[in-house]
C-alpha cells in the first residue's frame, strides 16, 4: 500500500478556518488505498443508517445492510430485544440473510447451520458427534444498534462512542423541523439507482449533498422550489441541516398545496454516510445512505417514510426523473475530472457569514475524514 500523507502535508491546506481552506486533493477520491484504509478508519467506527424500528416490529424481522466489504443485520428476537450481528455463517462464511423479512430461526442457505435470534448456535449437522465441539465458540459476533428518533443504525465497532453523543441535539433537531415525525412508517425502499450504482466515489455524492451552492445552475427547478435567499446551513461536530424555511406553491419542480403538512425543505447530513431529507408536501421523511461500491462507485438508497399510503407522483417523479438524475450527472462528471492531471485541489467558497448556499458543510466533511484518516495513521 502506497503511504498517503496526513492533511498537514497537502501542498494546500485543508485548514482549521473554512474561509481559508482547500479542498482534499483528487487521489483521496480516486486512489484504491485511500479507499482501503477508510474501511477500517471510518466504516468500521461509524455509525450507518440500516433503518426504522417499525422495520422490525415483530419477532423474527430482520434487515440486513452492506458496509464497505463487511455484511450485518438486525433482528428482533422472541424475547422482544433487537440485535445485531455480523452476517456471517461460523461456519465457512456464507452470508445468512439477505434483504428484510421474517425469519423464525436463522438458516444459512450453503449447510444449514442454523442460529437462534440471540446469535447461539441452534443446530449444526454432525456437531453431536464430534467429541470436542463446542456450541459457544460459534455464537455469531455481535454489532451495535443504537436508534435515533425510531430510524435505527449499526456500528461495528464495540468501543465507538454512542450515536446519541455522536448526533447530540439531532433527536431535538429533527422533531421541529418534521411534522408527524412520530406517525412516519416505511412506504417504501427509495434509490437513485436508475442505472445502477453512481460511478462516483462516495465522497464526491457526499461533497455535492452537504452544499447548495451548486443549486441555483445545476437544480433550477429545486432552486425554484425553495426561497434560496432565506437558505441556511447549520454544521455541528458529526451533523449538519440545511433549511429552506419558505418554499414556493407555484414553481417548476411540482406543485406545493396550501393544505399541505409541509412548507419547508430541510436536509440533514450524520458522519459518514447518512442523509435525511423532508421535502415540501404531504407529511414525509427519506433516510438515505450514500454507501461507497468501491473507491470509485456509489450506492445512495434508503428508505421513505410517509403518514399515510396515498401516493405521492408529482413529488416521487420529480426526484427520480428530475433531481436524481441531475445529481448523479454532477457527480459521475466531477469523479472523471478528478482524473485529470491537470487537477489536484479545489478552494472552498465561504464569505465571512457563512451564508446557507456556501461550502463550509464540505469543509466539515473534509476535516471529518482527513482526521479519521490521521488517526487511522497514528494508531
Amino acid at each position: 500500500m502506497s503511504a498517503m500523507p496526513p492533511f498537514r502535508e497537502f501542498e494546500k491546506p485543508l485548514s482549521d478556518d473554512a474561509g481559508s481552506s482547500y479542498t482534499m486533493p483528487a487521489r483521496y477520491y480516486t486512489d484504491p488505498d485511500v479507499y482501503e484504509r477508510e474501511k477500517e478508519a471510518i466504516f468500521a467506527r461509524t455509525w450507518h443508517y440500516i433503518g426504522h424500528e417499525s422495520h422490525v416490529r415483530n419477532p423474527g424481522d430482520y434487515l440486513t445492510l452492506e458496509i464497505a466489504d463487511e455484511a450485518v443485520f438486525v433482528m428482533r428476537g422472541d424475547d422482544g430485544r433487537l440485535r445485531g450481528f455480523f452476517n456471517v455463517c461460523r461456519h465457512r462464511a456464507h452470508r445468512l440473510l439477505c434483504g428484510a423479512g421474517n425469519a423464525a430461526t436463522i438458516v444459512c442457505p450453503y449447510h444449514a447451520w442454523s442460529y437462534h435470534c440471540d446469535g447461539r448456535l441452534r443446530h449444526a449437522r454432525f456437531a453431536d458427534r464430534m467429541q470436542d465441539f463446542n456450541e459457544d465458540e460459534f455464537r455469531l459476533p455481535r454489532v451495535r444498534v443504537e436508534s435515533l428518533c425510531g430510524l435505527l443504525f449499526v456500528n461495528l465497532d464495540p468501543h465507538a462512542s454512542p450515536l446519541a453523543e455522536v448526533a447530540a441535539g439531532m433527536a431535538e433537531d429533527l422533531p421541529s423541523h418534521v411534522p408527524r415525525l412520530a406517525d412516519l412508517e416505511p412506504a417504501e425502499s427509495f434509490a437513485f439507482d436508475a442505472g445502477g450504482a453512481w460511478k462516483a466515489n462516495w465522497k464526491v455524492v457526499v461533497d455535492n449533498y452537504v452544499e447548495c451552492y451548486h443549486c441555483a445552475k445545476a437544480h433550477p427547478a429545486l432552486a425554484d422550489l425553495m426561497v434560496m435567499t432565506d437558505y441556511r446551513h447549520e454544521v455541528h461536530e458529526y451533523w449538519a441541516r440545511q433549511l429552506s424555511p419558505r418554499v414556493r406553491a407555484d414553481n417548476s419542480a411540482y406543485p406545493v398545496e396550501a393544505g399541505d403538512d409541509v412548507q419547508v425543505a430541510a436536509y440533514w447530513y450524520l458522519w459518514p454516510t447518512t442523509s435525511i431529507w423532508l421535502v415540501p408536501g404531504a407529511a414525509n421523511l427519506f433516510v438515505l445512505a450514500m454507501m461507497p461500491g468501491d473507491h470509485e462507485t456509489t450506492v445512495f438508497s434508503g428508505h421513505r417514510y410517509a403518514a399515510d399510503d396515498a401516493p405521492d407522483p408529482a413529488r416521487t417523479n420529480y426526484l427520480n426523473e428530475t433531481l436524481g438524475p441531475e445529481d448523479q450527472g454532477l457527480c459521475e462528471s466531477v469523479q472523471r475530472g478528478l482524473r485529470s492531471r491537470s487537477y489536484d485541489q479545489g478552494r472552498l467558497m465561504v464569505d465571512p457569514a457563512r451564508s446557507g448556499t456556501a461550502e463550509h458543510g464540505v469543509h466539515q466533511f473534509h476535516r471529518l475524514v482527513t482526521r479519521a484518516l490521521d488517526d487511522a495513521i497514528d494508531r
